[in-house]
C-alpha cells in the first residue's frame, strides 16, 4: 500500500478548532499545514478520525456522532489518506493527492479571509 520512502510513522492524534470555526470544514487546513512540515523522511502518516470534543449535548444521540465520523473521515480522504482497516486511515508522503488538497486548501482559505476583509455584500 505504500512505497519505501523512510522508516517513521507521523501519527495524527487531532486537530483542534475552536468551536466557532468547526463544521466549516476547516480542520483539514492546519492538519495538512502540519502534516507537510513534519512528514519528511516519513514511511506514512496515520489518522483515526473521529469525533474528539465529547462536550457537545447533540453528540448522546448515535446518529449524529456517527455523521460527524463520517465527515470527519471525508475531511481526511481529501487530503489523501486511505482505509487501511478498522478506524486506522493512512497517507503515503509520495502520493500526489496532499499536495494538491494543500494547494485547494490555501486557496479556500485565501478566499475565505478576502470575504472577512472586504465585509458582507
Amino acid at each position: 500500500m505504500l512505497e519505501y520512502v523512510g522508516s517513521p510513522l507521523l501519527v495524527m492524534d487531532r486537530v483542534t478548532l475552536a468551536p466557532a470555526w468547526r463544521g466549516q470544514g476547516l480542520a483539514a487546513v492546519p492538519g495538512c499545514e502540519v502534516i507537510h512540515r513534519l512528514m519528511a523522511d516519513c514511511r506514512a502518516v496515520a489518522c483515526s478520525p473521529g469525533v474528539t470534543d465529547l462536550s457537545s449535548p447533540q453528540l448522546t444521540d448515535r446518529s449524529e456522532w456517527d455523521r460527524l465520523n463520517a465527515k470527519s473521515a471525508r475531511g481526511w480522504e481529501s487530503l489523501g489518506f486511505r482505509l487501511y482497516r478498522d478506524d486506522v486511515y493512512l497517507l503515503s508522503p509520495t502520493s500526489p493527492d496532499l499536495e494538491q488538497a494543500r494547494g485547494v486548501l490555501r486557496g479556500r482559505l485565501a478566499e475565505l479571509g478576502a470575504s472577512w476583509r472586504t465585509g458582507p455584500s
